[in-house]
């Protein structure tokens, strides 16, 4: 695979999981204020994948995410893991909304780069 076809891969992957995690966020947020009690496809699918970073799935988004989170200490996926359980249960707080958003402007700067990468630039 030539560069180019390596980083724009890895640039859907990364807009797909940002895509994700932003939606789950509004959604949240709009939980927060309307006291919805419903649990959406994306928040479903965002809980499952926080919690395979701890267990290291093979899943190509776990995968990635775990890259990014490289740094973090083992503890730190185990509080990943937990978030996502919080996730399936709908049971999110405030300080877990942050950690999200958090995660999310991780993944908005790595996608920048791998984007500047892909445009020949040294990122």
């Amino acid at each position: 695979m030539s560069t180019i076809g390596l980083y724009s891969t890895l640039y859907a992957r990364l807009a797909e999981c940002a895509k994700l995690l932003d939606q789950t966020l509004i959604e949240l947020k709009q939980q927060q204020e309307n006291a919805s009690r419903d649990i959406s496809d994306q928040q479903k699918k965002l809980g499952h994948l926080l919690i395979g970073l701890a267990k290291k799935s093979s899943d190509l988004d776990v995968q990635l995410l775990i890259t990014l989170l490289q740094d973090s200490p083992k503890k730190n996926m185990a509080e990943w893991a937990r978030l996502g359980q919080a996730l399936l249960e709908n049971k999110v707080a405030q300080s877990d909304i942050l950690k999200l958003e958090k995660l999310a402007k991780s993944l908005e700067y790595e996608r920048a780069n791998t984007f500047a990468r892909m445009r020949g630039n040294n990122a």
